[in-house]
């Protein structure tokens, strides 16, 4: 297993994990975003599948989400089923968190749907336990409601 950034010729991979309702738009949004260092989006790699990513994103409009050079915003959590329920997504998460944290940050969000009762727990038990705000959001035409969680190091 290898944890490393993607590049954005290599974001049509993440199609893998999840259908999007417009991938096209996917790309060039989340190309800006990379490029404009806004983001990073970290696979977890078995040999050459992808197999999970997170996306960490460094500036929000929304500054309980995230503030640069200070908190971080962990955002797309995603393990391939084929290998959920293994540690993977642990792994991965601490990873990340580590890879940070030895950039100077401390502070972690995420989001998670209140009916998303294992990712809930998951997070919790990654120290994902201060509720900090009740979230909504559109993304292509999907709407999201969720609570948005604070780990501090």
């Amino acid at each position: 297993m290898n944890i490393r950034t993607l590049n954005t010729g290599e974001l049509n991979l993440l199609f893998q994990l999840f259908d999007y309702n417009d991938p096209d738009e996917m790309i060039a949004e989340n190309t800006v975003d990379i490029n404009e260092r806004k983001i990073d989006i970290f696979g977890l790699f078995q040999e050459d599948r992808l197999i999970g990513e997170i996306r960490a994103a460094y500036v929000h409009n929304d500054e309980r989400h995230a503030v640069r050079n200070k908190r971080v915003y962990l955002f797309a959590f995603r393990v391939h089923e084929d290998f959920q329920g293994k540690g993977y997504g642990q792994f991965l998460m601490n990873e990340v968190v580590s890879i940070l944290s030895e950039k100077g940050y401390s502070k972690f969000t995420i989001g998670v749907e209140d009916d998303n009762e294992m990712a809930i727990h998951i997070y919790s038990k990654l120290g994902f336990t201060q509720l900090i705000g009740r979230i909504s959001e559109k993304y292509q035409d999907d709407s999201y409601e969720y609570g948005l969680y604070l780990r501090s190091l």
